[in-house]
């Protein structure tokens, strides 16, 4: 898959006069851009992120998905993590699950990474970690349990297509969630610093939707003002293949659309 390197346009505002249309969009970073901003950020990113309650908030959400995933389990559950930064989400699932788990995960800033591996090793935690583009995921189609992204997908310029690719490395059956910056005034500065989307809940599920996903559930991100006002999280379920009967009278599987 070849991906785009040139700096995307990201929307800021967008009406409508009578037959004119009036747009403003703002460029973005480039994928190089992007990658030097967070390696630069890494010595301040995991005081800010505590400070402003982000740890918490994602303990929080998925806590509301830890018990659904470990139903009728026997294996341990296979997750990636998507833009992993320096490991916040992935440290708040740990805490909330009491059973193993597989953990991979990607980001395209190594410096990031490198932060991520010394504090998962510092908990006990092993995790496959890679430079990767959520857009272009090194890993084969139906691998993962659970598909996490926390504020990633709002830095592409067409931020359905790192959702689809999330999609296809889902299990059936499995569980996406994402977490993104949403259209507040809070977003704005996050627009203003990091060019990035300012999303809707509503326009979030529809591109979830749209990609085959069901049993959406929108969730608060904590209880604090700031990660509320900040971000808007929502979840999606890869639908099961449909069962037919084969001549035999075995059951077998078809795709949905059968």
């Amino acid at each position: 898959m070849t991906l785009d390197t040139h700096a995307p346009h990201i929307p800021v505002f967008k009406r409508h006069l009578g037959s004119w249309q009036i747009a403003v969009s703002r460029q973005g970073l480039a994928n190089d851009q992007l990658r030097r901003a967070y390696d630069d950020c890494v010595p301040s990113w995991e005081r800010t992120i505590e400070r402003l309650g982000f740890p918490l908030a994602y303990r929080q959400v998925l806590r509301q998905l830890v018990p659904k995933l470990k139903r009728h389990r026997e294996s341990p559950v296979k997750v990636l993590d998507c833009g992993v930064g320096t490991g916040a989400m992935a440290l708040a699932l740990a805490a909330e699950m009491d059973s193993a788990f597989e953990l991979s995960a990607v980001d395209i800033s190594p410096v990031m990474l490198e932060e991520a591996n010394s504090r998962f090793e510092r908990m006990g935690i092993n995790c496959q970690l890679q430079v990767a583009d959520i857009r272009a995921l090194p890993y084969a189609s139906e691998s993962f349990d659970l598909v996490m992204c926390a504020h990633a997908v709002e830095h592409l310029e067409v931020p359905q297509a790192a959702i689809s690719e999330m999609y296809r490395v889902l299990k059936p059956g499995g569980t996406l969630l994402v977490v993104t910056t949403r259209k507040t005034l809070f977003g704005a500065f996050i627009h203003l610093k990091w060019r990035t989307h300012r999303l809707t809940s509503s326009t979030l599920r529809q591109w979830l939707k749209q990609n085959g996903l069901s049993d959406l559930e929108t969730m608060p991100v904590g209880t604090g003002s700031w990660t509320r006002l900040w971000s808007t999280a929502v979840s999606g379920r890869k639908q099961l293949p449909a069962l037919c009967v084969a001549q035999d009278n075995a059951p077998c599987a078809l795709p949905c659309s059968a």
